[in-house]
């Protein structure tokens, strides 16, 4: 079946990123965001300023029954960082499918993301599945492999999520059929929900491991943190400086160049290149650190 009524659910970095590369194909379909006090996160990247290259409906982003009055008739619903229990009290007539940033059955749930990227998975996907009532557990229509390279943030992964999500969109615009398959359910697992302090780095860790969960919270995320005289940090960039050795006590410079600052880890070291500060990117170098002291 070609669909040619197509609306897509969609917020946040990933949801702009989609129709950046929707608007390239030169494909338009219906695109629905949520109004601003319902919004689930605060990243909730320009969704407007496409209003000129699609239609777009504002709409409550917690519950379809609030929306479905106002929504244009589609025969296929695509999702993409949207609620996930969005229709769980009223399904529309027409196929809903969801995107999750996994390689299905696995990392189900929300925070896929970044979890990855802390657990320094090296082979991760997208999945295009058919909602089924239950988060995560739809039959696959879809799915591709993504390699994470080591020097990828966050934003790089979404970038290409949000590439492929276009392209699956233009071959369901094509025609193209695809095979439904049964999730491998003794391979599944979720994933539990993210505390708020559980950006809060440990430098008792190995440098590896800092290093990932870095990355794993760089924008359009809230930024992992540290503390230095009682002032919050957050880091924008950093790199592995040395994944292995003692080279001083966990949070302590052990050294600043132009560059940036260096701190030991449990195991390695970390080069901090920018960081955040009341609001303000900086390079590292500016909060006037010097050897020896310590960040925790």
């Amino acid at each position: 079946m070609a669909y040619k009524n197509i609306l897509i659910l969609t917020n946040g970095y990933i949801g702009e990123k989609l129709l950046f590369y929707l608007k390239k194909k030169k494909l338009t379909p219906f695109i629905a965001a949520a109004e601003s006090d319902t919004l689930r996160k605060k990243n909730t990247g320009d969704i407007l300023s496409f209003s000129n290259d699609f239609q777009i409906y504002e709409v409550n982003g917690e519950d379809y029954s609030k929306s479905k009055d106002i929504l244009p008739n589609a025969d296929l619903i695509i999702c993409v960082d949207w609620k996930k229990d969005y229709f769980k009290d009223n399904m529309p007539s027409c196929p809903v499918y969801y995107m999750q940033p996994s390689l299905l059955p696995k990392y189900r749930g929300y925070g896929a993301i970044s979890e990855q990227f802390m657990r320094g998975v090296i082979y991760s996907g997208i999945t295009i599945y058919e909602y089924n009532g239950m988060i995560d557990c739809g039959d696959i229509i879809y799915q591709q492999e993504i390699k994470i390279e080591d020097y990828y943030k966050v934003s790089d992964f979404m970038d290409i999520l949000a590439e492929i999500t276009a392209e699956f969109i233009l071959k369901i615009y094509n025609g193209e059929k695809f095979n439904k398959v049964s999730q491998q359910e003794e391979y599944a697992f979720y994933l539990p929900k993210i505390r708020k302090n559980s950006r809060k780095i440990d430098f008792n860790a190995s440098a590896v491991s800092v290093y990932n969960f870095i990355r794993a919270y760089t924008y359009p995320f809230g930024y992992a943190v540290f503390y230095y005289k009682g002032e919050e940090y957050k880091i924008v960039d950093a790199s592995l400086e040395s994944w292995s050795g003692l080279e001083g006590r966990p949070g302590e410079i052990v050294a600043v160049n132009d560059y940036g600052i260096t701190a030991a880890c449990g195991e390695g070291s970390i080069l901090i290149k920018e960081v955040e500060y009341n609001g303000n990117i900086m390079k590292s170098l500016m909060i006037n650190i010097f050897d020896g002291e310590i960040l925790i």
